[in-house]
């Protein structure tokens, strides 16, 4: 064993470990305990002998030098989507994290950012954030700048408890309120969000929507094959797959409109001056904070029109493949709670049914004969 006791000025005992190859020193470190200094030395020694050490001038690297080199060793290896989510989880660190050498984060303090993230922010939001940070950690294993990713030791924490109440969306006179305001300043755009509240298409899908792929027969309806989100190449739809969205009349006379003396290959839905949409541009032109409900987004739109097709009867499998979900458990998780009203709706109805018919027979006569008119004793 290598390790030192050494005294400072204020007298207090402190250890120094130290770890040699050799005769060379490699390695060596203090602290205010001798069993962590130690333990430390043993560590150190184990990483030696099994080949897996790792000098401390690498592992002091500060987690926000590390992650940058990360980012940009992924930079054209994943989807442009994946490395900016990746940049931003990166860039909303806190700076106590940050700052730490990578070698001196462990599992608590990975806990406690957890924890920190999920009482501002959404728990899927925390998981993805989550999965960049041990995307961090992997890379430095691979590039011998630590030994292990803690990482994966670490479970999500419960956080806040949340009452999920299912999706919430605009209510009808919402919606209309919206719409009156958009069609009276700027009438070309709000056209945009009455057909995305009336086919439940995304705003990538939206944005790529040409007039080839508005078509007739054997109903009116778009094809959707195609997404491109604001800032980003155009690709294919969220599951790789083709589905086509019906028109109700009022869908249709919109998109018909846009298409007249088109080209096949022109977007459908366009700017005022022609040019494709975008979604900072169209919010601001539409005064989307003054003319929508406080709290609703464009994405809400889609939410809308699924309610209204699972409240007018629409069997789920239909409202998933309209949506483009790959799986009908996503919509029937997603909108549990519309189905459920439906049943309830029945359910109310029957008891209600029952009363009356078990009033019939069980009423007092003269509470009947109130109810006629015909009581006429003294009040009770």
């Amino acid at each position: 064993m290598s390790v030192e006791r050494r005294q400072t000025s204020s007298g207090a005992a402190r250890y120094v470990a130290r770890v040699k190859a050799g005769r060379q020193l490699v390695a060596s470190k203090t602290f205010a305990r001798k069993t962590d200094a130690e333990a430390w030395e043993r560590e150190q020694r184990r990483a030696l002998a099994f080949g897996e050490f790792i000098p401390p001038s690498r592992s002091s690297a500060p987690f926000s030098d590390v992650a940058a080199q990360f980012l940009e060793s992924r930079r054209g290896q994943i989807s442009p989507h994946s490395w900016r989510t990746d940049r931003d989880n990166v860039a909303g660190i806190p700076t106590w994290f940050a700052a730490r050498p990578m070698s001196s984060l462990g599992e608590s303090e990975i806990l406690n950012y957890l924890t920190g993230q999920l009482a501002v922010k959404a728990r899927s939001t925390v998981q993805r954030a989550r999965t960049t940070l041990s995307s961090v950690f992997a890379y430095a294993v691979r590039e011998k700048i630590l030994t292990r990713n803690p990482v994966r030791d670490v479970r999500m924490p419960p956080g806040a408890t949340r009452t999920s109440v299912g999706v919430e969306t605009f209510t009808d006179d919402e919606l209309a309120r919206t719409l009156r305001r958009q069609y009276e300043s700027r009438p070309h755009l709000a056209a945009a969000t009455e057909f995305l509240s009336l086919t439940g298409l995304r705003w990538s899908e939206l944005r790529a929507l040409r007039v080839r792929d508005l078509q007739h027969t054997p109903f009116p309806a778009v094809r959707i094959s195609r997404a491109q989100s604001d800032g980003y190449a155009e690709k294919g739809t969220k599951t790789g797959k083709a589905r086509v969205v019906p028109l109700t009349n009022r869908a249709l006379e919109i998109a018909a409109s846009r298409a007249a003396d088109r080209s096949k290959t022109d977007y459908l839905f366009t700017g005022e001056t022609g040019r494709q949409l975008g979604g900072n541009l169209f919010r601001r032109f539409v005064k989307w904070p003054e003319t929508a409900p406080p709290g609703r987004t464009i994405h809400d739109l889609r939410h809308y029109a699924a309610s209204s097709w699972l409240r007018a009867g629409i069997p789920v499998n239909q409202v998933s493949q309209w949506l483009g979900h790959a799986n009908p458990n996503t919509t029937l998780k997603v909108y549990a709670h519309v189905l459920g009203e439906a049943q309830d709706i029945t359910a109310i109805a029957r008891l209600n049914g029952m009363s009356d018919e078990r009033a019939t027979y069980t009423s007092p006569p003269y509470v009947r004969g109130h109810d006629t008119g015909a009581f006429d004793g003294p009040s009770i």
